[in-house]
């Protein structure tokens, strides 16, 4: 990592796999991705819009999370988190 300016840990499949990350690329990730919920399918068969969009959030976390563990503590605490975070 040394000269790089950014590294993205989680383009490496070691840790994308070690961090259970999923990538948005993949598609439908949602099927791969488990909340311990059952799914929840419209009247077609699909997975309903709201729980394919919970899933995914819980994979982009990840990236939310190792992002923020580089700043500096003295600048996260002044991060105004929005209710839902």
């Amino acid at each position: 990592m040394q000269g790089t300016p950014w590294y993205s840990i989680l383009a490496n499949p070691k840790y994308a796999f070690e961090f259970n990350y999923i990538g948005a690329n993949v598609t439908e990730r949602e099927k791969l991705i488990e909340d311990g919920k059952e799914d929840e399918e419209d009247d077609d068969g699909n997975m309903i819009p709201e729980q394919v969009m919970i899933r995914g959030e819980q994979s982009d976390f990840i990236v939310v999370m190792l992002n923020l563990s580089c700043i500096p503590d003295s600048v996260v605490r002044k991060i105004d988190f929005m209710p839902g975070w």
